[in-house]
């Protein structure tokens, strides 16, 4: 009992120490854990900082590096997908989740996907919707630009040159608001998740009572398509549908 109550009043204590440092000093204190080896001391002073509020694509590598060593493929996974989600273009992160990935027990081959489907969805996917808008200014000043050039250039060949320059910059503007919204509508979306699960059983229909119709393991990806109560309809990778319970899935 004195055993039991000494280990409760350990963790309070570690609880309350962590809440009292900033997450600049949490970060800290994390990244020096990790160095030493220490990748559950590292995980809980990551995850204090997200408790703060404050979360980075960084800090969800960080994360997911930790699980790794810890041998939690599933967290591992999720926090690679989160850095990803923030920044599409962070390379070490997915180098990472494909190492991951090839770790955990489901290898589900994908549906084929229409070529201009997945050309749009990749380059949707290099840059994050923050980067998407700072294009969209970028561009949007060249029009300017080149609009502006062709009213107050005088020689016939410099002010063909501008319209030509605005005519291509007003359709890259298009494509690039088109990206734009794209890259936010999806950073918000929230409906994948990844099994945080050893096992879970997915059901054909949202009753523990249901016929059983596959089994995923920690790490799987699904797509959430519907919330029923406590359920998910999901959807894997080879177009399998069924449902699960919501505490088996977190969402990315």
């Amino acid at each position: 009992m004195m055993k039991k109550t000494f280990c409760i009043l350990l963790v309070l204590l570690s609880a309350t120490v962590l809440s009292a440092q900033t997450p600049r000093q949490l970060m800290d204190r994390g990244n020096e854990a990790y160095k030493r080896g220490d990748f559950g001391k590292a995980a809980e002073c990551y995850n204090a900082v997200l408790a703060s509020g404050v979360e980075s694509a960084a800090l969800y590598y960080n994360l997911g590096n930790a699980c790794y060593r810890l041998d939690e493929m599933g967290a591992a996974i999720l926090n690679y997908e989160r850095a990803l989600r923030m920044e599409p273009g962070f390379r070490d992160a997915r180098q990472n989740l494909e190492l991951a990935n090839s770790k955990t027990e489901d290898h589900i081959a994908p549906l084929p996907e229409f070529f201009l489907s997945a050309w749009g969805r990749a380059v949707v996917g290099w840059l994050s919707p923050r980067g998407w808008r700072l294009v969209v200014l970028a561009v949007l000043l060249s029009l300017g630009a080149a609009v502006a050039g062709f009213f107050l250039l005088r020689a016939y060949a410099a002010r063909k040159r501008s319209l030509f320059a605005a005519a291509a910059l007003a359709a890259l503007l298009l494509l690039s608001i088109g990206c734009a919204i794209a890259s936010s509508a999806r950073h918000n979306r929230h409906s994948s998740a990844i099994i945080t699960q050893p096992m879970v059983v997915v059901k054909s229909s949202p009753e523990v009572s249901s016929i059983d119709k596959f089994i995923l393991h920690e790490g799987s990806k699904v797509e959430i398509t519907e919330t029923l109560g406590n359920w998910y309809r999901i959807t894997i990778a080879d177009g399998n549908k069924g449902w699960l319970p919501v505490d088996e899935a977190t969402v990315i």
